[in-house]
Formats: C-alpha cells, structure tokens, sequence
C-alpha cells in the first residue's frame, strides 16, 4: 500500500495537470464566443483518438520500461524507450497528412455544422504543427514513470501547464499595447518610461486575438518544452547516455514486438473508445450544437479531472505491479491490483458526492450560456454514478497491463466500449430519453465493465496472458 501511495500522489498531480490545458481553453475559448466551445466538443474526441495511438506505444514502453528497472537491468530501459521513440515517429507522420486533409470531414461526420467546424479544423490543423512532441512528451514522462519516478513527470507537466496558462492569456484574447509620452498602457495597467517618454511616439500595437488557434499553438508550445527538458533529465541526471546515440534507435525485432504485444492492446482499445465517442457524439448533436458544448463541458471540463485522478492511481499501481513480475514476485503484483483499486475506490466516492450536489455550479464554471450549463449539469449529475466503476476498471487494467498481460484487459473493454452504441441510441432515440438517454448508457455500460474486469483479475486467467521477456535488452 505504502508504494502505491507513494507513487499515486505525484502520479495523480502529473495527470491532473495535462487536464488544466483543457480547462485553460474552456475558459478562454467561452470568451471567444459559443461556437468556439461548442468546437472543443469535437476535437476533444480527436485528441482522445490520438492519444489512442500515443498510448499503443507509450503503455507498451512503460511496460517494458518498468520490468527491465524492476529486474536491475538500466540498460533494457534505454533500449525500450528508445525503440518506443523509433515507433512513435513511424506512426506521427502518416497520421498527421491525414487528419490535415480529413478533419473537415471527421468534424463534419461528428455532428459538426459552420462555424463550429471551422473553429475545430483551426484547432487541429494549428495543433499538428508539433506532433512530433504531442507523442514525445508523454512518452517520455511514461517512461520515468516505469521507472518508479512519478515526482519528475509532476514538475515537467506544472512547467508545462503554466507556460500554456500564460501563453492562452497572450495568444487567445486580443491585447493592446499603447505607447504615449507618458509611458506604456497594457490592458489598462500602465507603466512610467520615465525620461525615455520623450523618445516614445503615440502608437498602438495589437497583440494576441488569435482564438482557436491561439489555444492550439500555446497548448504545442508548452508540449515541446516538456519534451526537451524531460528528454534531457534523462540523458544528464539519470545517465541515460545511450539514448543520445544514433546506433540506439536502430530496430530491434524483440523488444519492438514486446511494446506493440504490451501497447496495442491499450492502444486499440483507446482509440476505439474515441471512435465510439465520436459516433455518439453525432447522436448529442441531433440534439443542437448547444448539447456539444454541454458534453465538451461536462466531458473534458469536469469529468475528465476526476479520471486524471483515476490514471494516477492506475500508474501507480501498474508500476508496482511491473516491477513485482520484473523481480519474479507475482503475488506481489496481484496485491497491487487489489489495493490500486480499494484505495482508488474510495478516493472516488469524493467526486461522486460534489457531482452530485453541485452539478450546475461546476457547469457554470465555463459558460454563461444557461442552455448550455443545464445540460452540462444534467450530463455531471448522472456521471456521479460512473466513479466507482471507472476506477475499477481502469486500475485493475492498468495492474495487468504494467504486468505484462494486455489482452485480456482489452477484451473487456473493447467489447463494454463497443455495447455503449446500442444502448445509447436505443434509450436516447427508441425509449425518448434524449440526451439523458446518452448519459444513462455512459454508466451502464461503465458499470458493467468495472465489474468484468474485476471478476478478470481476481480469477487469474490474465496471469498467462504475460510473456517472459528475459534477454530483450540483450536482443
């Protein structure tokens, strides 16, 4: 237990943070105008999507990352991460050509209707510019994680949020800058040049306006920071001197087998998750382009900090959980499931209650539109019964997952993922529940997965889905 808290709270802080980039652009896209939040209904699912693909390679490094650390081999660990970077950027490229030309048309297939699509395909298109370290950071804050070190992934992430924070507060809303005789006056504060006022003309320069594609450029900006400092604690401070060679990234067949063996599974099941999500979100918007707004709010604005709650402890536990089985102590790695998901539980039960009781207050938070806040407030009250559910699914997967064993994980997520379709449009459309009928079938199909996975991990059948990987590093 003392391990898993012990990682769980800088692990919990580092995830919770990347949620911040979401929250900033609420709060500074609301100020945009309705169509811009409406927008972040519809690139929020893309970006679950690429984080689909992100993670096919991230958990699969993690993975082997955290049993080479927890079997004393460093050497293993350079070499994971480094053919982990070698996949990633074989997967970036093509995927960036193709979301520039089609994202009109993915927004547009989602529900997406004028200028709401505009304000997405700016987004993305402005956020593609620096894919390569929208995967590198995570990347590499996946791997100090494997090696037991979750304060690291906190500090990269606080410096990346906090740059973005300022960044969105340029770059977003419109600035004027008014230079006079008597000094310099930005957004009504004003400073005293003092006896270079005279050599000041009157003049007023515009600075910032840039909307969408402010937030986009300020949320890539801050990725790329990470990703270079993150990349260079590995080589100086942890001496991870191999990955600063050119021979390190060269293939190597067995433990790139090993990342996509451990990674896909993940992967597929998170990018079908997005799928799913984009294809109910084109149920939401029968419903107007205010429900987009609702569920961009309710989803990403304010369920999504208690999940970053969640992914911390599944870390945590799935670290532990790697290190165990890299050790040769699987009952150790069973434990660590166990206590991952009783002490997730309960932390969850906070955000079950505040869901509860102030669902239009946390609604408010990021709009003033009432249409919208009333629904974004009906969608956080009935996701208050997701909590518990989500967190036994996800720390249970997480525990098997950083053990070596993914399949059998995704086999209940996948097809729990996929059982959500049905239900939602036959409560929202057949049973004339509308959009509450989308928000029931979230938790009943949350709730039938938490309980699957649970019964999967507690049988033990997972146990032989995990590969010995002795001799990779030596591959």
């Amino acid at each position: 237990m003392m391990a898993i808290c012990a990682l769980a709270g800088p692990a919990v802080l580092s995830f919770l943070l990347p949620n911040f980039y979401h929250v900033n652009d609420a709060y500074f896209l609301k100020q945009v105008g309705p169509e811009a939040t409406n927008a972040m209904g519809l690139f929020q699912i893309v970006s679950i999507a690429n984080f689909g693909f992100i993670l096919t390679v991230a958990r699969g490094t993690q993975s082997l990352v955290g049993r080479r650390y927890g079997a004393g081999d460093l050497a293993g660990c350079q070499a994971a991460l480094a053919q982990g970077m070698r996949l990633a950027l074989l997967v970036l490229i093509p995927l960036g050509v193709l979301e520039w030309i089609f994202i009109p048309s993915i927004l547009e297939w989602m529900g997406g209707e004028g200028q709401t699509v505009v304000e997405g395909t700016t987004y993305i298109r402005s956020l593609l510019i620096f894919i390569p370290f929208l995967f590198a950071s995570p990347l590499i804050e996946f791997c100090f994680q494997g090696m037991g070190d979750t304060k690291t992934p906190f500090k990269l992430q606080f410096m990346a949020v906090s740059t973005n924070l300022a960044l969105n507060w340029l770059m977003v809303l419109p600035h004027e800058i008014v230079a006079t005789a008597e000094g310099v006056r930005f957004d009504g504060f004003e400073l005293s040049l003092g006896w270079l006022s005279s050599l000041v003309g009157d003049d007023v320069v515009a600075v910032g306006g840039y909307g969408v594609a402010g937030a986009a450029i300020s949320t890539g900006i801050s990725r790329l920071l990470s990703a270079f400092v993150g990349f260079r604690l590995l080589l100086r401070r942890d001496r991870l001197l191999s990955l600063g060679r050119r021979d390190s990234y060269r293939v190597n067949k067995p433990m790139r087998s090993e990342i996509l063996r451990v990674g896909l599974p993940s992967g597929s099941s998170t990018f079908l998750y997005a799928l799913v999500a984009a294809i109910l979100t084109t149920l939401i918007a029968r419903f107007g382009q205010n429900a987009l707004g609702a569920y961009a709010i309710g989803f990403r604005g304010v369920e999504s900090i208690s999940f970053m709650v969640v992914l911390g402890f599944g870390v945590a536990t799935g670290t532990v959980a790697s290190h165990a089985v890299g050790a040769g102590d699987l009952p150790r790695a069973r434990r660590a499931g166990h206590v991952g998901a009783l002490l997730t539980s309960a932390v969850m039960l906070v955000p079950t209650a505040v869901f509860l009781l102030i669902p239009e207050s946390l609604a408010g938070l990021y709009t003033d539109d009432v249409g919208i806040r009333e629904k974004a407030a009906t969608y956080i009250a009935i996701m208050a019964f997701c909590q518990v559910p989500q967190a036994l699914e996800m720390v249970y997967s997480d525990a098997m997952i950083g053990a070596g064993s993914a399949v059998r994980a995704a086999l209940v997520s996948i097809p729990g993922n996929i059982l959500r379709l049905p239900i939602a449009f036959g409560l929202a459309l057949g049973a004339g529940l509308g959009l509450r009928g989308v928000w029931y079938a979230v938790v009943i199909s949350a709730a039938l997965k938490g309980i699957c996975m649970t019964v999967l991990f507690v049988r033990g059948g997972w146990e032989k889905g995990m590969h010995d990987t002795d001799g990779l590093s030596k591959a």
